[in-house]
């Protein structure tokens, strides 16, 4: 309870900006059911497995998307560093089956180089498991094509980056309540650990943001709520009881959504 109560201080009850949040529904943070949550934080409005159509239009979407394949990969891609190839595997899933299909319309719209072997390979040494040496090697050539499909976004601003955080860290609430029940007692490891992807990559991307803004006090908030919630995460393999209620995440993309006004 004492690490609970120390980032309800830190952050406090954000629940008039975080409803908003909460798509078709009224109910507030921690009321919601899991399934709603996942459809929310998932579906749509750039959240993960946003449409096709949608990351055509939008480079926020589009980067998003590869965002999002980006947290999977880094959860996953840690857990095998640890030896826990099976717990890795099933992270390396999402991306190819589901993720890099819907985003690869927008790939090719802006003619950008795909990167489905890159995936492909790093899916295969992890579900093979193969040495480390290997993975690491398949996950460098991943990242750098990742890269690649994301500078094809010619025209980047903080604007785009910063709406990039803010969905990152809306889906990692909508993860992380997925994982966490009654009580605080864990239900769902992988969702947690999705979660802790999507905010490692958040935070990774403050530093490119931090080049682009005109505000840095904007920048500095941002960096603020992102260092307030990272302890949510105490490891990468989730305590059986979970300190932090879902709606101090939801809080802190509030404020980041404010934040972002003034990039």
């Amino acid at each position: 309870m004492e690490t609970r109560n120390k980032l309800w201080v830190g952050l406090g009850v954000v629940v008039a900006a975080s409803t908003a949040f909460y798509i078709g529904t009224s109910v507030g943070p921690g009321g919601m059911d899991h399934g709603a949550m996942e459809t929310a934080g998932e579906g749509g409005e750039g959240g993960e497995g946003a449409a096709s159509a949608e990351a055509i239009a939008s480079d926020a979407v589009y980067l998003g998307q590869l965002a999002f394949i980006r947290g999977h990969l880094n959860v996953g891609v840690d857990l095998y560093r640890q030896g826990e190839q099976e717990a890795s595997a099933t992270h390396m899933k999402h991306p190819g089956d589901e993720l890099y299909a819907d985003l690869l319309p927008a790939i090719e719209s802006r003619k950008a180089t795909g990167f489905a072997e890159q995936l492909e390979a790093l899916a295969v040494a992890v579900t093979e498991q193969r040495p480390l040496a290997e993975v690491e090697a398949a996950y460098v050539a991943l990242q750098d094509a990742i890269t690649q499909a994301e500078n094809a976004v010619t025209e980047l601003n903080a604007e785009i980056l910063g709406d990039v955080i803010l969905n990152l860290v809306r889906t990692a609430a909508a993860e992380y309540d997925i994982a966490v029940g009654e009580g605080g007692v864990l239900e769902n490891e992988h969702e947690y650990q999705d979660a802790l992807g999507f905010v490692r990559v958040a935070t990774q991307l403050l530093e490119r943001l931090d080049t682009l803004a005109e505000n840095n006090t904007a920048v500095a908030a941002i960096r603020a709520q992102l260092d307030l919630i990272t302890p949510i995460w105490p490891s990468l393999q989730a305590p059986a009881k979970l300190d932090a209620d879902p709606s101090v995440i939801y809080g802190a993309a509030g404020r980041i959504e404010f934040a972002n006004v003034n990039l």
